[in-house]
């Protein structure tokens, strides 16, 4: 065990050296499918995934609405790794040395360092965090510099099942005493649930920062699909493996919202589905719950 564990964390490669690398980065959205997509690229041999599915490292480096770390996740990451699982695998080691290492990571070549520790043959690595959708043009056009390579995955799921799902799991984890009636009246513009379903602003910040052509737009309607990975991977240029489409990670948990809840949910955010569909989402999501 320990020649494993020193093989795992030696340095294989100069942080410099992963300029000539994919990296590969996903924006969102929370309850959209991120965490399936993580685990189907971090199984090809070619791409080296964060042991930390959503590190959140970018949202540090300039001002927007989902900035700085989220100490609470890491703790109870931490916590679990330690007291629920037992070591017996090296990569439960790497997990838990690299949720402590999220905590000293502060520039771009802190974050190049935490991957060149861990990369060995792949030709791609990266991480997706659904916070990063509402980061700064700024911010992206530092990200598209990082490599030769970048590519931009932005996930995106039916405003309101999405905004179910995400009610769903506050109600879980922070707010179970809160009726779902009153959760889904605080829905406006500017709430943590409106701004996770408000894709047109991410739209707005890559196409500023000029990287729509390094951007695929993925759809958690068809996100589960053979076809989807297949014609995801030729855009990476990644070798395709067959997913496990009947597996889904992280599905939402906990009491379901009635029907006329949905349609109440739907009635609040009907400003995000107008401004999508005036910018041509309808035609790529036909499924959504346009009307």
């Amino acid at each position: 065990m320990a020649s494993i564990l020193r093989s795992l964390l030696r340095s294989s490669v100069r942080p410099e050296q992963l300029r000539d690398r994919t990296f590969v980065i996903g924006l969102g959205a929370m309850k959209g499918g991120t965490t399936w997509l993580s685990t189907y690229l971090g199984g090809l041999p070619q791409f080296l995934h964060s042991p930390v599915k959503e590190m959140n490292f970018f949202n540090q480096l300039r001002d927007n609405p989902f900035k700085g770390r989220d100490e609470s996740y890491r703790a109870l990451q931490m916590e679990a790794l330690v007291l629920d699982k037992p070591f017996r695998r090296p990569r439960h080691w790497d997990k838990l040395r690299a949720l402590a290492q999220l905590g000293r990571l502060a520039t771009i070549d802190d974050y190049l360092s935490y991957f060149a520790e861990r990369i060995g043959r792949q030709t791609h690595f990266g991480e997706i965090s659904p916070a990063y959708s509402h980061l700064p043009p700024e911010t992206l056009r530092d990200i598209a510099g990082m490599t030769k390579d970048v590519r931009f995955l932005f996930m995106m799921r039916d405003p309101a099942k999405r905004a179910a799902s995400h009610i769903r799991h506050q109600r879980r984890r922070r707010q179970a005493g809160v009726p779902i009636d009153t959760l889904v009246e605080q829905v406006s513009e500017g709430s943590r649930v409106w701004m996770r379903s408000d894709y047109g602003y991410t739209a707005d910040s890559l196409k500023e920062a000029g990287m729509l052509d390094r951007t695929r737009f993925l759809y958690y309607e068809t996100l589960f699909r053979p076809e989807t990975m297949r014609d995801l991977c030729d855009w990476l240029n990644l070798d395709y493996r067959k997913p496990d489409v009947d597996k889904r990670m992280n599905a939402g948990r906990g009491e379901d919202l009635t029907e006329q809840q949905l349609r109440r949910l739907r009635e609040r955010l009907d400003p995000l589905y107008r401004d999508l569909e005036a910018r041509g989402f309808k035609a790529e999501a036909p499924g959504w719950w346009w009307s």
